[in-house]
This record gives structure tokens, sequence and C-alpha cells, in this order.
């Protein structure tokens, strides 16, 4: 049987749940069976749906609230999704307390870290300073900046080169690390792209958009391969 995959994605102010397709297909490419997770307000009825999926992806969308942070919130953040805010955290403390496996991308690597007592650059235009451009002008399934791989980490392991080609659709990012992550790639200007957990528990962080260009290469396309691998 395929590994089941709760994706975790955008629940607006209505509580409607919407996916994009290249996170489904990206699972299932890589051979796992793709659930959408809807929001629930019961916490019984989460854990139940925690227990039956064998990993959980967490994708891209709209800024997480400074205050999940302890920050105020300022005039150069973006969007807010506040409901997608209170079933994401549940769900990743339920998800890392079962010691599931765990993928992340985008917001979703930025979720992780905060979940994990880290913070967020609000707006890196306007706090880091740097030329790179993180919101890229190039199409959707097109590559945007390199990304450096530190050596002695799993995605070195997994790829086997300290230099890739990624994309970039994001205008926050990692600041301070959250407990027991990890840096394993950067961007040029030193903003961190990919991030992973020390315990014994699989959970891995991207910052760009690897379901994006899983046509491109086989350096993004092992990102998903590796997970499903680890749910089964």
């Amino acid at each position: 049987m395929k590994p089941i995959i709760g994706i975790l994605t955008e629940v607006d102010e209505d509580f409607v749940t919407s996916v994009k397709k290249n996170y489904i297909s990206a699972i299932e490419k890589a051979g796992g069976l793709p659930l959408v997770l809807p929001y629930v307000e019961s916490d019984g009825i989460l854990d139940g749906m925690i227990d039956v999926c064998h990993g959980f992806f967490f994708t891209g969308g709209k800024d997480i609230a400074p205050k999940r942070y302890g920050e105020e919130k300022k005039p150069t953040c973006g969007e807010l999704q506040l409901n997608r805010d209170d079933l994401e955290f549940r769900a990743f403390k339920m998800a890392f307390e079962a010691k599931k496996p765990i993928l992340a991308i985008c917001r979703g690597a930025q979720l992780v870290n905060v979940a994990l007592g880290g913070t967020l650059y609000q707006d890196v235009p306007t706090e880091v300073n740097t030329k790179l451009i993180h919101r890229q002008t190039e199409g959707e399934f097109e590559y945007s900046h390199s990304i450096n791989i530190n050596e002695n980490t799993p995605l070195y392991t997994l790829v086997g080169t300290n230099r890739i080609k990624g994309n970039s659709f994001h205008h926050q990012a990692i600041k301070k690390l959250g407990d027991g992550l990890e840096v394993m790639a950067t961007a040029d200007d030193g903003i961190v792209e990919a991030v992973y957990y020390t315990g014994d528990q699989y959970i891995r962080a991207y910052q760009w958009h690897p379901e994006r260009l899983l046509d491109k290469d086989e350096y993004n396309r092992a990102i998903f391969e590796d997970f499903i691998k680890e749910c089964n």
C-alpha cells in the first residue's frame, strides 16, 4: 500500500480549504497517496486524521501571524490566514509528538521553525541587506538562484553536491533557528534555504519550491522521493 500523506494547505477566513495541483502531483509522482486535510475544530478529530497518515506535507502560502513568534505585525508583513495557523500549529504538534515524517515547503518551512521556537524575518527586502531577489521575476517553473548545500547534512548526502539551482517565491524567511533544527542550505546572501531536525525524527524543510522543478532535475525529485521512502 502506498503511504498516505496528509497535506496541510490553504484555509481562508471562511474555512475553505484549497491546494495547488503541483503539491498533489509531487506526492503522487514520488509514490505517495495524497490526502488533503481540512480544517477541524476538534483536537480529537484532528488526532484521528494524524493517526491514519504515514507522513505530513506542510505547503506554501500566506504569512504566519507574527504573534506566533512573539512579535507585533509590521506594515511590511503580508496577508495572514489565522484559521490555517490554528490548524497547522495543532497538526504539527501532534505529528511531532507522534514522530511522523514531515516535509515542509516555503511557508511550511517557516511554520516548522516557528513551531519549534524560532523566529522569522517578516519582510526580507526591508530587514536583510541583500541584493538577491527572493521573489523571482522568472516563470513559475524556472530556476532563480543557486543554493549552497552544507556538507555533513542529510541534503548533501541525498544530492551528492554542494550547489544546486532553485527557485524563489517568498518575502519572509527563517531568522532565529527553532530548537533542534540545523541549517542544510543557504542562498548566496546567507538566507536559510533548508533545515532539518537533528532528533530521532524525519523533518526536512525547504524554503524554495522543489515541487515546481520535478521535471527539470533529479535533485528536486529526490527531495520528494526521499520523503516518501521514509514514510514507507
